[in-house]
């Protein structure tokens, strides 16, 4: 599962074998390396930290957790944290190093030994202790011509070789052993992945910047691709996707995908584009991810009969041969287009997730005439894509129309291609439903607060939520409160990011001795987002809000490790796609109180831990 990538399961499995077989070395350090693979060395750190505190100190444990610490060293943007974590990555590694040569011959053997002695070379080269990067490095490439003379097809000790052949500074040796590498077929996706994150931090110390470029060229990539794009025309509406166009579109979206190497794909799956994209994901072998915004069958009434013929038919196929199917709600659509642009945000944040993990790039494709559409539209997609990343790849709709006009028999595409009228599907409810992100809270130590000092508890918990509020002009739709707990709803999930974190500071970093024993309020805060509905409240004589989203924000809360924010998996990809100045980690899957079921979790944090 780590091999290609899929790190998040890999690190649930693992964890799962801990619940039965507590501090199990190998277990532990898988769901360790998972994690630092995922993007969450803090939490690998814990687990690793834990094991060797059981006793556990081999090589491999040692390696691990320096590998978490050098990922630490890397991500924070605090300079004395970056110091400190240097240290403790090379002093891990050292240890690694001098334990397996104290082992014995056999033990100390090069291939034993290269791992540790080129990762210390790293750490100091990039903490700008040059000379003695580069004696590591040169003991390192030693040890790995050594071992290649016997077996020249692991790929760790060819792609180590090559990174010692970089911190050397030999860069068309370096260029050379990497393209050896990636092209073995030991060559794993994830594999190749951390050793261009490695080569990279390399040359961006290096003046000249041509080497960077030139080494990222040495490397494939998985070729993450989000899509969207028209939908087949319908009777009545402006031509932009006739059906028999279908054909050129598909040959161009082949071209596309050609263009960029793609193997994971990221798309809704209406009648169209999407299912063109995900049909030819399919016969390039590589992964298929659906996002559809709410009920299958209602999603199939709006976004998918519509076009007549067999679009039914290959939207059921497609989502059989699909790697993920992900539901933005599983209820209705009831009338709610706001589903449609939401459903797009959280699935070009799946695969912003995805390309974080691997430390590349997502793509995005666009069958698109350039034109403002309607709500959830591609043009909206375009618009908020280039927001975040690069100019998305277009397939301009007008120049397929074009060369439509030009063919005399235009290609027929298969099946019935006659499109139909679709009637609205339902009556749109009467009550307000829209996307808002909900955030609970309350005090892990409320319950051991003497009853005498309930006034002075009051004016420290709601007076400071209220300051928090105020200072980060937070601007939440409703707000309510009981005992120590506290609920608010916003419009704007950056307000509620910012006020997450605001109390969890506040409160953790607080001096109560009055109030509880350690002097602070750790508070537990639980974040979620989707549809809710908005009515007015007999019992409070105002709005509230309601619904299974609500209920889900909730039930992550008694969850939460005090003095934490755990935030849904759609939080978190809203976050990787949206707002850069806020990270997080993964918690695990984990079961929400009240029998609510398992979900994936994260833990909040802002960029640069």
């Amino acid at each position: 599962m780590v091999e290609v990538g899929e790190f998040l399961l890999a690190h649930d499995v693992a964890r799962a074998g801990l619940k039965k077989y507590p501090n199990h070395k190998a277990l532990a350090q898988r769901a360790a390396h998972a994690l630092c693979k995922a993007g969450s060395p803090l939490i690998a750190t814990q687990i690793l930290e834990e094991l060797a505190a059981s006793g556990v100190n081999d090589v491999e444990t040692q390696s691990l957790l320096a590998s978490a610490y050098k990922d630490l060293c890397e991500n924070t943007t605090d300079n004395e944290k970056k110091q400190g974590y240097a240290d403790l990555a090379i002093a891990r590694y050292e240890q690694a190093y001098q334990r397996r040569k104290s082992l014995g011959a056999e033990e100390s053997a090069p291939d034993n030994l290269y791992y540790p002695c080129i990762n210390i070379a790293f750490m100091h080269f990039v903490c700008m202790n040059y000379e003695k990067a580069r004696e590591y490095a040169a003991i390192a490439s030693d040890m790995c011509f050594s071992i290649l003379e016997k077996d020249d097809s692991n790929y760790w000790v060819r792609a180590t070789q090559a990174e010692a052949f970089l911190l050397l500074g030999q860069i068309e040796e370096a260029l050379d052993a990497y393209a050896l590498a990636v092209e073995l077929p030991s060559a794993k996706p994830s594999y190749i992945a951390s050793t261009r994150k490695q080569a990279l931090q390399i040359c961006s110390l290096y003046e000249d910047e041509s080497i960077r470029q030139r080494i990222t060229n040495a490397f494939p990539t998985l070729g993450i691709v989000a899509c969207s794009g028209h939908l087949i025309d319908t009777p009545g509406k402006a031509r932009r996707f006739p059906q028999e166009a279908e054909l050129i579109v598909r040959a161009k979206i082949e071209e596309k995908l050609d263009f960029m190497g793609a193997t994971c794909g990221y798309s809704s799956a209406a009648c169209g584009t999407d299912i063109i994209f995900l049909e030819a994901m399919a016969d390039r072998g590589g992964e298929t991810h659906i996002f559809l915004p709410f009920d299958k069958e209602e999603f199939i009434h709006t976004s998918v009969v519509r076009g007549g013929g067999d679009w039914v038919a290959r939207f059921e196929k497609v989502l059989d041969d699909a790697t993920s199917v992900h539901y933005v709600t599983n209820e209705g659509y009831y009338g709610d287009d706001t589903l449609f642009s939401f459903c797009n945000d959280v699935m070009l944040g799946f695969s912003a997730m995805r390309s974080r993990g691997l430390d590349e790039t997502p793509n995005l494709l666009l069958f698109w005439d350039g034109k403002d559409g309607q709500e959830g539209g591609t043009a909206e997609v375009a618009k908020s894509w280039k927001e975040t990343f690069q100019e998305p790849m277009i397939i301009n709709a007008n120049e397929v129309l074009e060369l439509l006009d030009q063919i005399e028999e235009p290609p027929i595409p298969r099946g019935d291609t006659k499109p139909i009228f679709v009637k609205s599907f339902g009556d749109t409810v009467t009550a307000l439903r829209s996307v808002k992100t909900m955030l609970f809270a309350d005090v892990e130590a409320f319950t051991r607060v003497q009853e005498e000092l309930t006034p002075q508890f009051v004016e420290v918990f709601h007076g400071g939520v209220a300051k928090m509020i105020q200072e980060n002009n937070c601007k939440p739709e409703f707000v309510n409160s009981w005992g120590d707990s506290f609920f608010a709803v916003f419009d704007d999930l950056n307000d509620a990011l910012k006020l997450a974190m605001g109390m969890r500071d506040f409160f953790g970093n607080g001096k109560w001795p009055e109030l509880s024993e350690t002097g602070k309020l750790d508070v537990r805060i639980s974040m979620h987002a989707g549809p809710v509905y908005e009515e007015f409240d007999p019992l409070l004589k105002k709005r509230n809000f309601f619904g299974r989203h609500v209920n889900q924000a909730a039930r992550i809360e008694p969850i939460v490790l005090p003095g934490s924010v755990f935030v849904s998996e759609t939080v978190a990809a809203l976050i990787s796609y949206c707002y850069g100045d806020f990270d997080f980690e993964y918690a695990g899957n984990l079961e929400l109180a009240k029998d609510f079921g398992a979900y994936p979790v994260y833990i909040l944090q802002r960029k640069g831990y």
